[in-house]
C-alpha cells in the first residue's frame, strides 16, 4: 500500500521539454508581427520627417516670400570667389525648432559683419 501512495514532486524532464517547445512555437509566430509593428513604426517616423519638412519649407515661404536657396556661387570683378556653404537646411533650422543649433551655427561660421 505504501507504493501506490507515493506523492510525485516536480515535473519530468519530457514535460519541461514539451512546455519549452511550445513557448518556442508561440514565439516564432509571434516574431513576423513583432517585426512588422517596428516597421510599420519607422514608416510613420519617416512619413513625419517629411510631414516637418513639407512644413517647414511652407514657413519659410511664408516668411521670406520664397523658398530657400541651395547655394551661391559668389563672385569678385568676374572672378569666383567661392560658395555660399548654406544650402536649404541649415537655412530652414529654426522653422524646424532647431533654433539654437541655426545659432550655434551663426555664430561659428558667419562673420560679425554678415549676420542678419
Amino acid at each position: 500500500m505504501r507504493m501506490s501512495q507515493k506523492i510525485r514532486m516536480g515535473f519530468t524532464l519530457i514535460e519541461l521539454l514539451v512546455v519549452i517547445a511550445i513557448i518556442a512555437v508561440l514565439i516564432a509566430l509571434l516574431l513576423p508581427a513583432v517585426q512588422q509593428a517596428r516597421e510599420a513604426a519607422r514608416r510613420s517616423q519617416c512619413k513625419n520627417n517629411l510631414k516637418q519638412l513639407g512644413l517647414a519649407m511652407h514657413n519659410y515661404v511664408d516668411v521670406h516670400n520664397g523658398l530657400p536657396i541651395a547655394g551661391v556661387a559668389s563672385t569678385a570683378g568676374g572672378a569666383y570667389v567661392g560658395r555660399d556653404s548654406w544650402g536649404y537646411f541649415h537655412r530652414i533650422l529654426p522653422y524646424l525648432e532647431q533654433t539654437a543649433v541655426y545659432n550655434s551655427l551663426i555664430r561659428t561660421f558667419v562673420p560679425t559683419e554678415q549676420r542678419m
